[in-house]
């Protein structure tokens, strides 16, 4: 099969489709996300990590994710809050999770993960600290500091010297998808957003330039950009992603992942059916831009 050319829109469609994304901002009512377990905290410490476990545990529906992190943090502001639980984790805590789990994560990886998280915070400060450190400002993108974030995160998940990162259990490996993989690192991408962007519903906390960040990419993201013509990629990649953000960026230089949470809650909330049906695309802010709503 022939490659695709890569989709560049021009400034005229990428002016109409900011109209109608801002419409769509304007009109939609997003219903209960995982940043919400972010927003519980005010202190930028607890943030950091609470949004460290909310985007590691946010895939699949969101009902079913929810009751587990709802667990998790309870947990938590027992023993002071998620920082000072990570910073201070003990096997008592350790024993309050193993019986959680949530698909194939599992209750002794989620207590992996709050050590190594305690671990990175011990040397380096704060995860945020740690972006900083490897954020170069002649980098395109957020890509490559993120990959050695990841690295830093592998590397202080090891516990044993028998150990490598290839023989950790599977649900625990799941929370560090690296970007030379080729995954498209949705969750971290989210965190990063979360952090960096100031504007709500974000918390920008994270001294990281807006315009280095990549979308988010989940599968409601991905068929709503093919809807509208950011992106004819069929793979849910890290190239893809950038080539998403790239059109993006023409819409917003300075904030081209702007619209990722209004346009990931069209495809979470049901409401897009990735389909032709009368009564929902004939009001849809993005019917007139949106190839699929005109079909037929």
């Amino acid at each position: 099969m022939a490659r695709l050319p890569a989709t560049r829109i021009s400034k005229q469609r990428a002016n109409r489709l900011r109209e109608r994304f801002i419409l769509l901002q304007t009109d939609a009512a997003p219903g209960p996300d995982p940043i919400d377990f972010v927003l519980r905290y005010a202190d930028p410490a607890d943030r950091e990590v609470a949004g460290l476990f909310a985007s590691g545990l946010a895939f699949g529906r969101v009902a079913s994710f929810w009751p587990v992190l709802d667990t998790l943090f309870t947990q938590a502001d027992k023993r002071g809050g998620p920082a000072a639980w990570v910073d201070s984790f003990n096997q008592d805590d350790a024993d309050v999770l193993q019986p959680l789990f949530y698909r194939w994560v599992r209750g002794p990886d989620l207590a992996r993960f709050a050590r190594t998280i305690g671990r990175l915070r011990s040397e380096y400060g704060s995860i945020g600290h740690l972006f900083l450190l490897h954020h170069r400002s002649s980098d395109p993108d957020i890509g490559s500091a993120l990959g050695a974030v990841i690295d830093a995160f592998r590397a202080a998940s090891i516990e044993h010297a028998e150990q490598s990162f290839s023989s950790l259990p599977r649900g625990y490996r799941y929370f560090l998808p690296h970007p030379s993989s080729g995954s498209a690192c949705k969750r971290w991408c989210m965190l990063l957003r979360w952090m960096v962007r100031p504007q709500a519903p974000d918390v920008g906390q994270w001294e990281l330039p807006p315009d280095k960040l990549i979308i988010p990419l989940d599968t409601h993201i991905h068929r709503i950009a093919g809807f509208v013509g950011l992106t004819r990629r069929k793979d849910g990649s890290w190239k893809t992603a950038r080539e998403i953000t790239q059109n993006l960026k023409k819409m917003d230089p300075s904030d081209p992942v702007r619209f990722d949470f209004i346009l990931a809650h069209l495809g979470i909330s049901g409401h897009c059916k990735g389909r032709r049906i009368e009564q929902i695309c004939t009001p849809c802010s993005l019917l007139p831009v949106c190839k699929t709503g005109q079909a037929g």
